[in-house]
């Protein structure tokens, strides 16, 4: 689903060039649930704006689902985003004036989808998170786990193949982050692609595979280590 070969990512200031991404290979199949791990300034910030065609890289190849994104033009990235990719972030983004399903229903407007079908699957959504009984409720109105949550009911609404979720425990209790989590193993086991962007032990612990970065380059993949024990 996600192949990346060769990437890097270089930025410049001035005269300087901070390089940023080093030579990152990395092949991630459907259905697989990883976690993206390393310490402050590691490049995972950066690796998850790629795969989330949110950044470009300076060099390499990134395809997603066979396409090859690192040749598209901002508009078919952004047509990427919409379809293929489910975000989640630490600080939910939820708009205040809107109320549960409202929010949950927006990445469809951008997609052209008819008001009662909208309506239908936001529903849909929050069921599946176990926030249907509280679709009317603006956040303010709800915890922070429940935010969460109806931030993770937006990023299923359009049915995209890949989850990428940025540190999405980082602002929770611990029973709210374990909650999330469960939630994560969950749409795992229906099929989803879930990518989580980490520093966290105890969330890296819950995904099948973890891959650490460290100044710009993979240091350890667990997928590999167990290859290379077989």
């Amino acid at each position: 689903m996600i192949r990346l070969e060769g990437l890097g990512k270089t930025y410049q200031t001035g005269t300087v060039a901070l390089e940023v991404l080093k030579g990152i290979d990395l092949h991630v199949k459907s259905g697989e649930y990883i976690a993206i791990m390393g310490p402050s300034g590691s490049g995972k910030s950066t690796l998850m704006n790629i795969i989330g065609c949110l950044d470009r890289p300076t060099v390499g190849e990134y395809h997603l689902n066979g396409q090859p994104v690192s040749a598209m033009d901002e508009v078919e990235l952004a047509g990427v985003r919409n379809r293929e990719i489910g975000f989640i972030f630490q600080h939910f983004h939820l708009l205040p004036r809107m109320t549960a399903q409202h929010n949950v229903e927006l990445p469809l407007i951008y997609s052209g989808v008819t008001w009662q079908e909208r309506r239908e699957r936001a529903l849909e959504a929050l069921e599946k998170v176990g926030l249907s009984d509280r679709a009317h409720h603006r956040p303010a109105e709800l915890s922070g786990g429940q935010q969460q949550r109806v931030a993770i009911a937006r990023a299923l609404v359009n049915r995209p193949r890949l989850l990428l979720a940025d540190e999405p425990t980082g602002a929770l209790d611990t029973a709210s982050g374990k909650r999330v989590l469960d939630l994560f193993e969950q749409l795992h086991d229906e099929g989803r692609t879930v990518v989580v962007i980490t520093h966290d032990p105890d969330v890296g612990e819950r995904a099948q595979r973890q891959i650490r970065l460290r100044d710009g380059e993979i240091v350890a993949d667990s997928a590999m280590e167990r290859e290379g024990t077989s």
